[in-house]
């Protein structure tokens, strides 16, 4: 496979993932329930990470210390993350400010935002109803677990031959197929409690993204359009049937086969498109939950809250908006004064991070 492959459906599906995370965040404002799978929208990205850093770094890794590569990583990550954290804490602060008995004590909102800024979980639980590891922007505990996996994969796991790293999936799968039965759901890691969960999910699908890439086809090969692969993936995130043994058929086999397939189509036809979807989704990953916490406390500041449905899906444009925004004025930006030039899409070649 040519070194500057492109890999633009893998772009597309990255921000139609982002935007399912978002749409199943929003019946926390009063919007309809849906997208009951969006959880597993995670699970997703933990795939596509696996290929995307196998596929960016293998090459390069035998020039790089761990601490370079560490840094190229927090170049990409951290500027965002931090902006998130801080957006989040600044909701939870203000909260405070109008209503003492808010679920977080002052405290707990700021030593909490003091670890999540390293991207490090609050190591102490709270008795919020909803306490997580990552109170004040929770989807940031999948980054934690990414950066993570990351560093064990420069550090070590990629000079694994392919069959250790097969049995490391394996057994990872086996061990997050029991803890989702007994959970019921897919959806860990994000609090204390299951925090063992989330580690298996980002281990299980970084592994796997690094499987798909050793065996990688040729891209181009298979000519179905990029709506397919988005259909299939909506598809799955809008599914209500079955239970744990349906989220684990998802994670450890639909996701895989989609993203295996995906690198055999052809997205040159929609290319602007995609690569707008892939721009998208990250900064969309971090800001939108912020954005819906500050959304929630307007419309109940409002008296509004009660009346709130369908016309709460006004929050998909304004969120993807932002994050436009938030690409191409501040992350764009951060990242060339950091000396790490923003690529055009996500997975475009191998020097991309």
């Amino acid at each position: 496979m040519a070194a500057d492959a492109r890999y633009e459906i893998l772009d597309g599906l990255r921000g139609v993932a982002a935007l399912g995370v978002l749409i199943f965040h929003l019946s926390i404002v009063g919007a309809p329930y849906t997208f009951p799978r969006g959880y597993l929208a995670v699970d997703f990205f933990f795939v596509l990470s696996g290929f995307v850093i196998a596929h960016s770094y293998t090459s390069r890794l035998d020039r790089l210390s761990l601490l370079a590569f560490f840094r190229i990583r927090a170049r990409r990550i951290f500027p965002l993350s931090i902006l998130g954290t801080l957006v989040g804490s600044s909701y939870f602060l203000f909260r405070l400010a109008i209503q003492p008995n808010s679920q977080y004590t002052a405290a707990d909102v700021v030593a909490g935002t003091f670890f999540n800024l390293f991207l490090l979980p609050k190591p102490w639980v709270t008795a919020a109803p909803t306490d997580t590891i990552f109170p004040t922007n929770t989807p940031l505990w999948s980054l934690s677990f990414e950066m993570a996996v990351n560093l064990f994969w420069a550090a070590l796991l990629y000079r694994f031959r392919t069959a250790f790293i097969g049995s490391i999936a394996v057994v990872t799968a086996v061990a997050l197929a029991v803890l989702t039965v007994l959970h019921g759901s897919a959806d860990l890691g994000a609090t204390w409690p299951t925090f063992v969960g989330g580690l298996l999910r980002a281990l299980f699908g970084f592994c796997a993204g690094m499987l798909i890439w050793r065996y990688r086809p040729q891209p181009g090969s298979l000519r179905l359009p990029p709506s397919f692969y988005i259909a299939v993936l909506l598809a799955v995130l809008c599914a209500t049937p079955g239970g744990a043994l349906v989220d684990v058929a998802i994670v450890t086999f639909v996701w895989p086969l989609l993203i295996y397939l995906a690198i055999c189509g052809d997205g040159s036809v929609a290319r602007p498109y995609l690569q707008v979807l892939g721009r998208i989704s990250y900064p969309l990953y971090i800001v939108h939950v912020p954005l819906l916490l500050f959304t929630v406390g307007l419309l109940k500041a409002a008296r509004l809250d009660q009346s709130v449905s369908y016309s709460i899906y006004m929050m998909i444009p304004i969120c993807a908006l932002v994050a436009a925004g938030l690409d191409r004025y501040y992350d764009q930006p951060i990242r060339k004064l950091l000396g790490q030039p923003h690529p055009s899409g996500f997975i475009t070649r191998p020097s991309d991070g």
